[in-house]
């Protein structure tokens, strides 16, 4: 047993000395005692102390004391580690005790004082003893610290620049690198009061000196947040991790977490917003300072456009709302990228590249949240994982392969976190909401120190390194929301490190920093504030002092004359000013005055000041000094006028010039002339033209030169004669000539217009043209200059009439050269043409039915007052060309069986004989009909006419319903334009019949007739024969022709009850068939009713089964009765039982069809059902009944009866002698034995009996059966 423990206990030591290599140096353990401490590494910071529990187990099989000792040797001077006992008593075999070892490290300590101690536990009996190695890390401090080398108190000019020197001290334990930076302190006051107070990065810092903050600082009383996430977040339950974390650094911390396989932000969403939600209420009313969000693990990569990643960040921005509303902060949870990329996404295809999507996509829901308003942080897990990844990469080794960090953060499937992920997921989100460091945290979750230290410190890098002042922080931006502005130097001034890295300082060593400052021209003169913050960049530790610039005041202005463009015209008085900016940097009260500068003996101006005074010019403001200026009638644009404005401020009530400015004003032109033109009005012949003269006058001061611009006019052509640009002094006028003509094709006043412009100014003048009346006249030809006409028909000829002139024509036609026999007719005679109007003249000429052919040539002539015009054509009388084609039908009808003929009409209506060709056209494409025309060709006289003949016949079925349209075309074969046509509908023949039938006699019993008469009618559109015939059992088979409409003569139509017919109705049809179309058929039916018949006064008959039978006594038989309808309507009645002695029998009867016990039947025509009759014998005696079997019918039919003999056998009675006849009386003796010889004789008697009555009976049966053989028969 003891080995067993010996070799547990081995095994337990070195899986132990595996798990904490190489942070535990190895240790020696004799097998009987077994130590373990509960902290194996001890980090402190210098001035803290810690008490570790040694605990000792008694590994042998005795009760031992043990001696407590440790090696320090290994150790530096600041460490001191005691233990408390240095004796443990009385220890049991395999039980255990504790002892304390407290640990204490000194102030002034460096990571360099790093080390061991060993723990050395001897039991002094045996002189066996185990040593227990523990590290002791001095825990980093970090301490940057900044002061000026002069005084803090810079005064500077403005626009001016220097360099100010500082110190940066490393106050911390280990060496450090700082980051320089520059804020704005709005505030002095405080500072002034006292500018060495200092305060902690993770809150406010104060108004003066430095600042300063490290793990050490009291942290928060309390944090709480709220999770939302889904399998990346409820893995290992992160929730409590982070709370643990939290709660180990002293914290009062509350995390709780809502996650669901797979959810996604809009699910989240969804819940919130869902009343009663566990999600709602949980949220609601709760107090969370934060609520973390987490969304599936690829849609942050995804593009923006697609629309899962569009509903994440909708949700997003719903959720920060919501948790707004609460009073909460939202923080994005940065996933991870998977550790071999997405192999479903290609931009995901690596780790870097999806950590590079995610890190993107949670940035852009951030800035959509910050966008609406809300409070947004950033915890970036992802970049966590990244920092581990890289740190692999950089060590040579492949972060995919097992057996590193990185890899480890994983579970197999490579997305999900192991427990180190987990916890570098909980290490990040405690720095991001409290703004403390992760490493050296004393957490309990159950990873070695070594990775836990790892994880640690890739989370703190990652945080306070990697993204510090990435507005990822509440912490780091205490008033202001994430992702917007902070605190920075403003506008125009220039406040720069010349190295804003101070890297590598040693502990307790500084560093020297330049800060060059460049004031703005424009800055005022004022005490301005800038808080210098040096940052460490390993503890993410900031502090900070303050440096105050001084502008001093520096009164300068700068003055120009800028409004040269004002006009300065002689004798006129103008408003103008100088132009005042106040360069200096304070406000300025400027008295200002205004004179000739020394020199000048005079001026053509004078000037005044509006106002003497320019008060309170603010600094950068620009202001007008104005002034009147008058200058001179006479002066002219040759003349200047020199001035002289002098600026100047009271100081200390000393008056001082600021600024003597000397300036020129150039006297102006002053411009005015007119224009003029002819007195009175210009007549112009459009196509001539005329001179006329255009003046200017020169109001102006100085002589100039002046040009003429004549306007461009659609009815005018006007051109300068003279040259076009002229001199012309002050007072004086000068002139041009020019020519007019006009638009032909105008006439009445217009107006030229004409300008010249100097100088800016313009002179308008429009001279009136009066365009003189043109007359003209034109007459447009047809396109033939010839008319043809045939005799006895008409021609039209149009000509355009068109006035091409000015002045209104009116115009009279005349025609000259016409042929006998033809006449003519205009459509208009007088015309009345207004200018530039036209009209169309329609000519007929009509030729009379003699005219003689030939060609003439007429002239058409149109006389004016003062104009005329003439137009030649020839007036061709040629032969008349035509042809008629008419049908008093246009319709065909075709059949299947005859052909259909239609004859057309046609006239030679010319003056010539002509032969014509027939044409035959359709455009359907069916075949349907056949044809045959005659005549194809034929040659006619003028008036004479011939008919064409057009035979038909259908050949196939299908034709449409509304026929089919043929043109029939006639044409001339030496001139195709004279032709005639008739369209002709072909339509298939519809046959119809209709039948009246009437009834005479409408009822009979078979056997029997019924008769009535019957007409056909042809209901169709052609003549036809009908085969009229009916159906059996009538008798009628005839043809009858008939027209369209026609009717036929009433024929007797006859039908014999059928000897089975059944009684009822019964239907007698005719039917008509159309010899035109054999499908085409019609029918006619009437009813006639079958009258009941039987053959007797009986309507049923019975067949039996027996004749006879024989009971005894008690005992029963069945007999088999048929009952049978004999006629051919239904029948119904009963069955009953009657005869001699019928008291003795009971009897029953049962339908064997369905075992129903009834005496009841109906039976349909010629139908038959069967029954038993059961007999019961009633009596103890010997009797003979006859049974009479009856079956009654309703109606008037009669009884049907049968006879069966029962023979009823009564009981044998003991013989006691004979009485014979005649008072004869035998004794027993002797009638036994006359008996007994009697008996031997009936022995005979009634054998012979029997056979006798088989006999009869035989004969019996045969004579019964006999009428109903010859019933089934008849049946």
């Amino acid at each position: 047993m003891a080995n067993r423990m010996v070799r547990a206990v081995s095994c337990v030591l070195v899986l132990m000395a595996m798990t904490f290599s190489p942070l535990v140096s190895p240790a020696t353990a004799h097998p009987s005692i077994l130590l373990s401490v509960d902290v194996q590494h001890a980090v402190l910071e210098p001035g803290q102390s810690l008490n570790i529990t040694l605990t000792i187990e008694n590994n042998a099989s005795s009760i031992e004391s043990y001696n407590v000792s440790v090696d320090t040797d290994q150790l530096a001077s600041p460490w001191t580690v005691t233990a408390l006992d240095a004796t443990v008593d009385n220890v049991f075999p395999t039980w255990t005790k504790n002892t304390t070892l407290v640990v204490r490290l000194a102030e002034g300590a460096t990571v360099a004082d790093s080390g061991s101690f060993t723990v050395n536990v001897t039991e002094p009996d045996s002189g066996v003893s185990s040593l227990l190695t523990v590290l002791a890390s001095v825990a980093p401090s970090y301490h940057p610290s900044l002061s000026s080398v002069a005084s803090p108190l810079v005064k500077m000019a403005a626009g001016s620049s220097t360099n100010v020197s500082f110190l940066a001290h490393n106050l911390g334990t280990v060496e450090d690198t700082f980051l320089l930076d520059v804020e704005v302190q709005p505030d002095l006051a405080s500072w002034w009061a006292n500018h060495t107070n200092t305060s902690g990065n993770s809150s406010e810092t104060g108004d003066g000196g430095t600042s300063t903050n490290n793990s050490s600082s009291p942290p928060a009383p309390s944090v709480s947040s709220l999770m939302m996430g889904n399998s990346y977040t409820n893995a290992n339950n992160l929730a409590s991790l982070v709370e643990g974390v939290a709660t180990a650094a002293g914290y009062n911390a509350t995390v709780d977490a809502l996650t669901g396989g797979g959810m996604k932000l809009p699910a989240h969403w969804q819940n919130v917003d869902t009343a009663g939600h566990q999600w709602n209420t949980t949220l609601r009313n709760s107090g969370w300072d934060y609520v973390v969000l987490q969304d599936q693990s690829q849609v942050p990569t995804f593009p923006t456009s697609n629309s899962m990643w569009q509903d994440s960040k909708n949700a997003s921005v719903n959720l920060s709302d919501a948790i707004a509303s609460e009073g909460a902060e939202t923080v994005l949870f940065m996933t991870w990228g998977y550790r071999s990329g997405d192999s479903l996404n290609s931009f995901n295809n690596n780790f870097t590249n999806m950590q590079a999507r995610l890190t993107e996509g949670y940035t852009r829901y951030a800035e959509n949240i910050s966008s609406a308003g809300n409070d947004v942080w950033i915890a970036p897990v992802g970049l966590a994982y990244k920092t581990v990844h890289d740190g692999v990469v950089a060590d040579g080794d492949d972060p995919t392969a097992s057996g590193n960090l990185f890899y480890d953060l994983y579970t197999s499937d490579g997305s999900h976190p192991s427990l180190s992920g987990s916890y570098l997921a909980a290490c990040v989100l405690y720095s991001t909401t409290t703004g403390d460091t992760c490493v050296g945290s004393n957490d309990t979750v159950s990873l070695s120190a070594a990775v836990k230290l790892s994880l640690q410190q890739a989370a703190d890098d990652t945080v306070f390194n990697q993204t510090a002042g990435m507005s990822y922080y509440p912490w780091e931006a205490p008033s202001a929301t994430a992702f917007g502005l902070g605190s920075s130097v403003p506008a125009g001034w220039y406040l720069q490190w010349q190295d804003d890295e101070l890297a590598n300082i040693a502990a307790g060593g500084s560093a020297g920093a330049t800060l060059s400052i460049t004031v703005p021209s424009n800055a005022a003169p004022d005490f301005y504030g800038y808080r210098l913050t040096v940052g460490s960049t390993n503890g993410n530790i900031t502090s900070s002092t303050i440096i105050v610039v001084e502008v001093e005041s520096e009164p300068a202005i700068t003055t120009a004359f800028l409004r040269q463009s004002d006009v300065f015209l002689p004798g006129q008085s103008t408003l103008t000013a100088v132009q005042v900016s106040n360069t200096g940097n304070s406000p300025l009260d400027i008295d200002w005055a205004l004179s000739t500068p020394p020199g000048v003996a005079s001026s053509a101006c004078t000037g005044s000041l509006v106002s003497a005074q320019s008060l309170g010019l603010p600094s950068g403001a620009v202001a007008d000094a104005e002034m009147m200026i008058d200058v001179a009638q006479d002066s002219d644009s040759s003349d200047t006028c020199p001035f002289r404005l002098t600026a100047t401020h009271d100081v200390d009530g000393t008056t001082q010039v600021l600024d003597t400015f000397d300036f020129s004003i150039d006297i102006d032109e002053f411009v005015n002339f007119s224009l003029s033109g002819p007195l009175s009005i210009v007549d112009i012949n459009p196509s001539v033209g005329q001179n006329y003269e255009i003046r200017l006058t020169n109001h102006g001061s100085d002589e100039a030169m002046f040009f003429l611009d004549i306007d461009e006019s659609a009815s005018l052509d006007t051109v300068l004669v003279t040259v076009s640009g002229i001199t012309i002094p002050a007072g004086e006028t000068g002139t041009w000539t020019v020519n007019t003509k006009g638009d032909a094709d105008q006439s009445g006043v217009f107006l030229q217009a004409f300008s010249s412009t100097y100088s800016g100014i313009t002179s308008s003048l429009q001279v009136p043209i009066n365009l003189l009346e043109v007359a003209g006249l034109q007459i447009v030809p047809p396109s033939e200059d010839r008319v043809l006409v045939a005799p006895g028909s008409s021609a039209q000829m149009s000509v355009m009439i068109r006035n091409t002139g000015t002045s209104n024509l009116s115009l009279q036609p005349t025609l000259s050269g016409l042929p006998t026999g033809v006449a003519v007719a205009f459509n208009e005679e007088g015309l009345l043409l207004n200018r530039a109007s036209e009209t169309t003249v329609v000519l007929t000429f009509t030729a009379a039915p003699g005219a003689t052919p030939g060609t003439s040539p007429v002239s058409l002539s149109y006389l004016g007052e003062t104009i005329s015009t003439a137009y030649d054509f020839d007036v061709v009388v040629v032969d008349r060309e035509a042809v008629s084609v008419s049908s008093i039908n246009n319709r065909l009808l075709a059949t299947p069986s005859t052909t259909t003929t239609l004859g057309v009409d046609v006239t030679n209506l010319g003056t010539s004989t002509e032969m014509f060709q027939v044409e035959w056209l359709t455009q359907s494409q069916g075949n349907w009909f056949e044809f045959n025309i005659t005549p194809t060709t034929f040659t006619l006289e003028a008036g004479i006419s011939q008919q064409i003949s057009i035979t038909v016949r259908e050949v196939s079925s299908g034709a449409p319903d509304n026929g089919v349209v043929y043109t029939l075309r006639v044409v001339s074969t030496t001139n195709s334009a004279v032709s005639d046509s008739l369209n002709l509908t072909v339509e298939s023949v519809k046959a119809g019949a209709a039948i009246n039938m009437e009834v005479d006699k409408a009822s009979g019993k078979p056997g029997e007739m019924v008769y009535g008469t019957l007409t056909v009618e042809n209901t169709g559109e052609a003549d036809d024969t009908f085969s009229v015939v009916a159906n059996h059992p009538c008798e009628l088979n005839f043809t009858v022709f008939l027209e369209p409409g026609g009717i036929s003569s009433p024929e007797v139509w006859t039908c014999t009850v059928e000897d089975d017919a059944l009684a009822g109705t019964a239907v007698a049809t005719v039917s008509a068939t159309s010899a035109v179309r054999s499908n085409v058929r019609a029918e006619s039916s009437v009813l006639y009713t079958v009258e009941a018949s039987w053959p007797t006064e009986a309507r049923v008959a019975l067949n039996l089964s027996e004749s006879r039978m024989s009971l005894g006594i008690d005992s029963s038989s069945v007999i088999t009765v048929t009952v049978i309808n004999l006629g051919n309507a239904e029948v119904s009645g009963s069955l009953t039982v009657s005869g001699q002695e019928m008291g003795l029998l009971v009897s029953t009867w049962v339908r064997l069809a369905d075992g129903v016990e009834t005496d009841a039947y109906t039976l349909a025509p010629y139908g038959r059902a069967t029954y038993s009759l059961n007999l019961t014998s009633n009596t103890a005696r010997t009797a003979s009944p006859i049974v009479e079997i009856n079956a009654d019918s309703a109606g008037d039919g009669t009884t049907v009866m049968r006879q069966v003999l029962v023979t009823i056998e009564g009981p044998a009675l003991p013989p006691n002698g004979l009485a014979l006849p005649m008072d004869i009386n035998v004794s027993q003796n002797t009638a036994l034995s006359v008996m007994g010889a009697g008996w031997l004789l009936a022995l005979v008697a009634i054998q012979l009996l029997r056979r006798s009555r088989r006999s009869e009976s035989t004969a019996s049966e045969e004579d019964e059966a006999t009428p109903e053989d010859e019933d089934e028969k008849e049946l």
